[in-house]
């Protein structure tokens, strides 16, 4: 865009290849260039707002020199903000090339959901390229909660002799409140695999207000696990192919796999720990079966929140 490259409608009238300038979309009659690229597209307005309603805060620009100028302002300041504004209208760009060429193109909430796990690429230049969707955007030193209308389920696993193992994970809204916990037992004697089997059971467990959310953030403390994890969702995605294990994932709006470290994941390592006394599944906190232990560490997490 800085350097006029982008073949918007409106350069390309001006190299005489072709003769409207206006945007694709039925919806927009501006000119396509720059400036209705970062601001006035009526695609790239819906995104930024869905993005704000999430909780997010994603600037809004007028014309591409206000934009420069504000990025600008916001290094070092507003990072992961400036990164979702930049994905957002490359993402919208990206489907505004689709609706082109194929008559059809990227809802809002697929654009808005995939801007947020592109995020990291940007923000983090540590990490490696190859673990980009690894979200460490979001590394708290306790649970943080998601985007308004999105739900969270954190899943871990925990060894323990003899080839004995448990699995478990917290289901939570974007508020951070309560909505189910599961815990199962099995034989295992590999930890990574342990927690795949823990993702694995969100399936058993999965209720109908999981489909209607806008989307669903699934985080865990393994990084290989929760990349391995992501590339089956991009091969999904490109293949239209998914293990047989995971097509529950293909029930939800949206789907993003997030990485946290232990401190963010304490509920659900203690639920893969609970599962000693056996299984369970809790959708209640007034039944007498939840132990205080949980209670009190879900407690703790909703009095850092701020979350009645």
């Amino acid at each position: 865009m800085y350097n006029n490259a982008i073949p918007s409608n409106s350069m390309l009238v001006s190299r005489r290849i072709k003769t409207v300038s206006g945007c694709p979309r039925r919806s927009c009659n501006d000119i396509e260039d720059v400036n209705h690229m970062v601001g006035s597209c009526v695609k790239t307005m819906q995104v930024i707002a869905l993005l704000n309603k999430w909780g997010f805060q994603v600037p809004v620009f007028d014309n591409f020199e206000e934009c420069l100028t504000g990025l600008q302002r916001m290094i070092g300041k507003q990072n992961l903000s400036a990164n979702l504004f930049r994905n957002a209208i490359w993402l919208v760009w990206k489907s505004r090339c689709k609706l082109v060429n194929t008559k059809r193109e990227d809802s809002v909430n697929f654009i808005a959901a995939e801007a947020i796990s592109y995020a990291v690429k940007s923000n983090f230049v540590n990490i490696h390229q190859d673990i980009w969707n690894a979200n460490r955007l979001m590394l708290f030193n306790h649970w943080h909660p998601r985007p308004l209308g999105w739900i969270k389920s954190n899943f871990d696993g925990a060894l323990r002799r003899n080839n004995s193992a448990g699995v478990g994970g917290v289901v939570r809204d974007h508020k951070g409140r309560f909505l189910l916990a599961f815990g199962n037992s099995l034989q295992h004697w590999d930890a990574a695999q342990t927690e795949l089997h823990a993702v694995k059971s969100i399936k058993f467990v999965k209720r109908d207000w999981m489909s209607e959310a806008l989307g669903v953030l699934i985080e865990g403390d393994n990084l290989n696990i929760i990349y391995m994890l992501q590339k089956e969702i991009i091969r999904w995605k490109v293949s239209n192919a998914i293990d047989d294990s995971l097509d529950f994932l293909l029930d939800f709006k949206q789907v993003i796999f997030s990485f946290t470290n232990w401190l963010g994941n304490k509920l659900a390592n203690l639920c893969a720990n609970l599962v000693v006394d056996g299984s369970f599944v809790w959708e209640d906190l007034q039944g007498t079966s939840i132990p205080s232990s949980f209670l009190n560490c879900l407690k703790e997490e909703c009095e850092t929140l701020d979350v009645p």
